[in-house]
């Protein structure tokens, strides 16, 4: 009888403490993992924010990417940070084959470089402006307005078209914002006003930029500024333009 009783008299108190701690471990567990849906698949997911970061795409939709700690976010996918420049060279995009595309790609983020080198961003409030008080606006490019999933990772075309997600969005706002408006063009929180963009490929001082304009019309500066500063705006001519270098830069994540 003694042999039958000792049994339980030398195990059960390990096994009652280490009830505690697996219930702890379950709701840390809980604790850490943030639930998204993936944009590209559409599939539920839980994101580890132990291990893992969470970049949202749309943070009201819940839609998301998470990527193991110390990656970024290359258009949707997750990728090492550039040790060497091989990702994100800091050079201007040129054709991935030349007279059949532009050089960007649908779901990735850019800055806008002026050819006298000023960062297209935004002035002291909505507008775009080239030389502002707030340069360096990553744009994402995107080919719709919902999730900016459509034909993502692929190449825009010579005659192709996109939106400009804002990743700055409107600072009085909150999320992203898109390229829009009239006028001077600027930031705008409606996809309803945001515009459609094309592009020609040009090249000056031996790198690739882009000629941008605004379909079915051009681009133009609407109105003077200081030297070196420039607004958008849509042209009525198809052939006015406006020249950037485009910059490929790891994607934001939507607060």
């Amino acid at each position: 009888m003694k042999a039958f009783y000792s049994f339980p008299l030398i195990f059960l108190p390990s096994l009652v403490s280490a009830i505690p701690s697996d219930v702890a471990a379950v709701e840390l567990d809980k604790r850490a993992c943030t639930p998204f849906k993936n944009p590209i698949t559409n599939a539920n997911g839980c994101c580890d924010t132990v291990s893992a970061e969470l970049f949202w795409i749309d943070i009201l939709l819940g839609i998301g990417v998470c990527c193991p700690i110390g990656q970024v976010l290359d258009g949707f996918n997750c990728v090492a940070p550039p040790s060497n420049g091989t990702t994100f060279t800091g050079k201007p995009v040129c054709a991935n084959k030349t007279g059949v595309d532009l050089g960007i790609q649908y779901g990735h983020c850019y800055v806008l470089l002026s050819l006298n080198k000023n960062y297209l961003g935004h002035d002291s409030a909505e507008k775009y402006v080239v030389m502002g008080e707030n340069p360096g606006v990553v744009f994402r490019v995107c080919g719709d307005t919902t999730t900016c999933t459509t034909t993502v990772d692929q190449y825009v075309g010579i005659n192709g078209t996109w939106w400009m997600q804002d990743q700055f969005g409107d600072p009085n706002g909150s999320g992203f914002a898109w390229l829009g408006g009239a006028g001077d063009l600027s930031i705008v929180n409606s996809t309803d006003l945001a515009l459609i963009m094309g592009g020609s490929p040009t090249f000056f001082g031996g790198s690739c930029a882009i000629c941008i304009s605004f379909p079915p019309g051009g681009a133009h500066a609407p109105c003077p500024l200081s030297p070196g500063q420039s607004h958008l705006g849509i042209a009525a001519n198809p052939n006015s333009c406006q020249n950037f270098y485009w910059q490929e830069v790891p994607c934001r994540s939507e607060k």
